[in-house]
Parts: C-alpha cells; structure tokens; sequence
C-alpha cells in the first residue's frame, strides 16, 4: 500500500498557525484494546479543490488540516478545543475524514510569506522555533535545522547529487548563495478528491522518509 508523505504544508507551514502538535496527540485503541492511532493528525494543505469559500489573498492565508474523526472517548474534548483556537474559521467532514480550516495569524503572515517562496533560511527566529517544535515531518529530524539554517553541509550533499559524471564528462553543480531545500509546488498542497480517497482506504498512514 502506497505511503503517505506528509506535505510541506505540514511541515513549515502549519506549525506557524501556532497550534501546539501535541494537541492532536491520541491514544485510539479498537474494540479489542489493541493500539491504533497515536495522532488525530493526517495532513495539511494550503488548498481545498472541492471549497472555493477560502481562499488565500495577500491579507489572509488559510491551511486546511486533515484528521481522523475517530469518535473515541476524548474525541468531543479535542473538538471542542479547536472550535475555540482564535484562528479556527471552520471545519467540515468527507469520508470518515475532518478537514479543519484554519486562518494563518498576523504574527506568522509575513514567515508564512517567506516559507512558500522557498526563503527558508530567512524566517524569523520565532518562526523557526515554530517549525522545529511542531513539524510534521516525512524526513529525519535533523534534516529541518540544516533546511533553517541553510547548512553548508546540506548544499554540498545536493551538490553532489546533482553533478553529473560521466565518460569524459565532469559537470560539477554549484548552488551558490541559494537555500538548501526545493520551493514548495503549490500543486502539491492541494487536498484533492484522490488523496481524500487514498487516506479513506488506508488503515494507517505511515510516514514514508524523505533525504
């Protein structure tokens, strides 16, 4: 069964709603008592293709946040405390799945900004704070500071990937000044009905790494 990677909406971006991860922490058991889900979180994406109501303009950024609407006993609980976040703007459910919307805080627009033009390394200290501490990450966990920080010894990695050699032919790649990590495809961080369906069908999603 095909993994699930999260997006890069779940990594750099929804950690500057300021919402802390730990508040999707979930200890979902079956009727048998045998563990299931540890996080009510799925993914999240900047777009919706099925809700035209919110949509992102130069003042206001919105991410939609996929979870599992499994009704266990804390569920009303977790629910309840989204609904009061002062950055909820509404949430509505497709195939066993919640899809909460989520308006971005004047205080992270500007890193939010910043993210989605691949400035990784510019974001503020707060806003790196953010990331580092409420990341959904497909990848190893060492890997974000390196992004962050625009670590020499993440260009020279890519640079080494990316050269080519070949018989007679050395074509050595140099990155210059530039981040260290690809500009987020917009295209990607689009919540479809397809990726909907692939999330409905799996029984567990597990994060499939990345670098």
């Amino acid at each position: 069964m095909k993994e699930i990677k999260f997006t890069k909406t779940a990594t750099f971006l929804f950690p500057l709603l300021q919402i802390p991860k730990s508040l999707f922490d979930c200890d979902v058991r079956d009727r048998f008592g045998r563990f299931k889900y540890s996080t009510r979180f799925i993914n999240a994406y900047l777009e919706d293709e099925s809700v035209s109501k919110y949509q992102s303009t130069e003042d206001i950024n919105y991410v939609f946040v996929v979870v599992r609407s499994f009704q266990d006993v804390d569920f009303s609980t977790f629910y309840s405390t989204i609904q009061a976040l002062p950055n909820y703007v509404d949430d509505y459910e497709y195939k066993g799945c919640c899809i909460l919307v989520f308006s971005v805080p004047k205080e992270t627009s500007n890193d939010f900004k910043l993210i989605k033009n691949g400035a990784y390394s510019q974001v503020s200290t707060e806003g790196k704070r953010l990331i580092l501490a409420n990341n959904f990450f497909s990848g190893k966990v060492f890997t974000l500071p390196l992004i962050l920080n625009k670590a020499d010894v993440l260009k020279t990695s890519w640079e080494e990937r990316l050269t080519f050699i070949g018989k007679d032919i050395y074509s050595p790649v140099d990155l210059g000044d530039q981040e260290v990590w690809p500009i987020i495809d917009m295209h990607k961080e689009i919540l479809t009905k397809e990726i909907i369906t692939e999330i409905h069908i799996q029984k567990d999603l597990l994060p499939s790494e990345e670098f």
